[in-house]
């Protein structure tokens, strides 16, 4: 069974969170890289950031994929300026395109992320992939 493309377009609520020092360092110690005072997001911190309180889960949930069935495909991260320690940072995401290969056996789901500013500028852009298996059923 292949995911409604009707689900195109669909866009979770934005949220807002603050980027913590603490939370910060812990992740900065987790990839093996200094935390400074006046410490700068590394690159993957986004991945962090657009998972806040169990979105990709919702995002998955909202069009029914069996997460017994989901690979993390890909991920690509744009940034037009730096994220700091004390940002305060908006979230959107949304479906952006659903797809499909070997005749359905494999649909991918495009998820895109918006970071913005308080100001509402964007300050970066996050897309990820999911591929969702979906094996043909074996003849007896």
């Amino acid at each position: 069974m292949g995911i409604d493309h009707r689900h195109v377009g669909y866009t979770l609520p934005k949220f807002t969170l603050t980027i913590a020092p603490e939370r910060l360092a812990a992740f900065a110690e987790a990839i093996g890289e200094v935390a400074t005072g006046q410490a700068m997001a590394p690159p993957t911190f986004l991945k962090v950031i657009e998972g806040e309180g169990g979105s990709s889960r919702r995002i998955l949930d909202e069009l029914g994929v069996d997460l017994r069935r989901v690979l993390h495909a890909e991920q690509q991260f744009e940034y037009f300026a730096p994220l700091r320690v004390g940002d305060v940072v908006t979230v959107e995401r949304k479906v952006a395109e659903i797809y499909e290969k070997k005749g359905g056996e494999m649909e991918f789901i495009v998820i895109e992320t918006g970071f913005f500013d308080a100001a509402g500028e964007r300050r970066a852009l996050s897309r990820q992939i999911v591929l969702v298996r979906h094996p043909k059923k074996r003849e007896q």
